[in-house]
């Protein structure tokens, strides 16, 4: 049989490695990934101690400031943060939009305030979703706690950051009350609703291409200690749409909902609603512990019990990062037997790996190679196209595991980068996480850039948005036809970005 033409230039030696990878995963990367996480926990938390929060942010900030101000004398190129690639939890790109750029430090990574009274806490764009969670006082949260620790504020606000909640507060930028922005000239402005709100507007979704975040104030709501979980077996995706619609967009709807499309004849939604704490009509799962088995394989087995025998409680930071030690079904690839008993009862407090750690350590052919023959893509479609977008990802993708969340998309005034195009604002986020398609599996041809252009013409045609993170193969016509560019141009002209900063499509495009 002939090898795929997509891996044809990846050598042998890396191949083998990509595929045995556990090999050297689970007896060196994983203890050495464990050591990396607890020495930095250390030293981020012996660095709180030495000095005040506040006090070290601005001089970071006047750092960064003073930087920007001597870009045009150093002759730099765009301004990009100086942080490296292989921090990112995103997947890696084979293009690297920083070589060549102006790289700013901004290791913004402190929380500055908690204000119970205003129901607000305000943090550096590098505080991660783990730290923030962990900041929050007893009886709080944030409406919208995307479910991965390592993701970050700045991520989430410059990105993409949705969670099993967006479907009642939208997505994480609508719950951000301010940011403070460090522009092009140096200068540091505000931006909320009523001051500068046409960049405020205009950063979600925008990559760093209108400004370095320097801190952002986001909204608390209160919230009990418990997460009360059923979960609803389906039979086929049209099951599954209707199901996820009726939970997530009709009368009282429940306080979380996330759904699972696990083969044509096997879905599953959950519903949560808060809880002050565990009653009698459900089993107690502290399912944050690391002999548990990892969240996607325990839903799917709750969910063949009857709906009156699955319920469980939750405690609420255990519900919110259940997917951090499987990250979705991604730690299938890096250690095959991860979610066995033996293994998680012997070695799961090793789990997860940190993806930064595991990104540092890849040689060039087998990040090539995962590049190519594993998918990761992610879009938000219109409630009504759900079924269709469903089988459209099973048949250019090959892969039938699919992580879905409802959203309500809000329009704002002046519209952002991607602002509703149905009435009722309603979509849901479908996502396909390091899935290897089936014929990689079976050893066929796989052609991923045809594949996702496949993709990207179906969303286009049906109103839907590709995340930022993805590989994206749209032309630039096309990603301006996706993405409303008004208010983003007009904010790239008036705040001095143009020139300056990278343009959103050559920072997102694979081309």
């Amino acid at each position: 049989m002939s090898e795929a033409p997509v891996v044809r230039d990846i050598p042998r030696s890396a191949r083998w490695l990509a595929e045995h990878r556990w090999l050297y995963v689970v007896p060196v990367l994983l203890p050495l990934s464990k050591a990396y996480a607890v020495a930095e926990a250390l030293s981020a938390r012996l660095l709180r101690r030495r000095a005040g929060a506040v006090r070290r942010h601005g001089r970071r900030v006047a750092r960064m400031r003073a930087l920007v101000r001597e870009r045009e004398r150093r002759g730099g190129g765009p301004i990009c943060t100086a942080r490296p690639r292989w921090r990112s939890i995103a997947p890696s790109r084979e293009a690297d939009y920083k070589e060549g750029a102006f790289l700013v430090p901004a290791r913004l990574d402190d929380v500055l305030r908690v204000d119970t009274d205003r129901g607000t806490v305000t943090v550096g764009p590098a505080v991660t979703m783990g730290r923030l969670a962990a900041a929050l006082p007893r009886g709080w949260t944030l409406p919208v706690l995307p479910e991965l620790e390592d993701l970050t504020v700045g991520g989430l606000v410059m990105g993409y950051g949705i969670e099993t909640s967006s479907h009642r507060h939208g997505l994480f930028t609508d719950n951000v009350e301010s940011c403070e922005v460090l522009l092009a000239g140096g200068e540091v402005v505000v931006a909320d609703r009523t001051r500068n709100a046409d960049l405020f507007h205009a950063l979600p979704w925008s990559r760093g291409t209108l400004g370095l975040l320097t801190s952002v104030r986001l909204r608390m709501v209160p919230a009990a200690p418990w997460v009360r979980l059923s979960y609803h077996r389906l039979d086929s995706a049209a099951a599954l749409a209707e199901c996820l619609a009726t939970y997530a967009f009709g009368a009282d709807p429940p306080d979380f909902v996330e759904g699972f499309h696990f083969s044509p004849a096997e879905s599953l939604v959950v519903t949560g609603t808060f809880a002050d704490r565990p009653r009698g009509d459900g089993a107690v799962n502290r399912m944050g512990r690391w002999y548990k088995p990892w969240f996607h394989e325990h839903a799917r087995a709750r969910g063949r019990l009857s709906l009156a025998r699955n319920a469980e409680y939750v405690p609420l930071r255990d519900y919110w990062f259940r997917h951090s030690r499987g990250i979705f079904w991604a730690a299938e690839m890096l250690v095959p037997s991860g979610n066995h008993p033996l293994f998680r009862y012997a070695l799961g407090w090793l789990m997860p790996p940190k993806a930064a750690f595991l990104k540092r350590t890849e040689t060039p052919g087998i990040r090539r190679l995962y590049q190519r023959s594993t998918v990761t893509q992610e879009a938000l479609v219109p409630l009504r196209t759900l079924p269709e977008a469903i089988e459209k990802y099973r048949e250019t993708f090959r892969a039938d595991r699919m992580w879905l969340c409802p959203a309500t998309l809000r329009r704002t005034e002046p519209a952002g980068l991607v602002g509703p195009r149905t009435a009722d604002g309603r979509y849901v986020d479908v996502a396909v996480v390091f899935e290897t398609p089936e014929p990689v599996r079976r050893g066929l041809p796989w052609d991923s850039p045809k594949a996702t252009r496949a993709f990207e013409a179906w969303l286009l045609g049906h109103g839907g948005f590709q995340v930022p993170y993805v590989d994206s193969r749209l032309s630039r016509d096309e990603f301006w036809t996706m993405f409303d560019g008004r208010a983003y141009r007009a904010a790239r002209a008036k705040y001095g970005a143009d020139g300056a900063f990278p343009d959103i499509y050559d920072k997102v495009s694979c081309h």
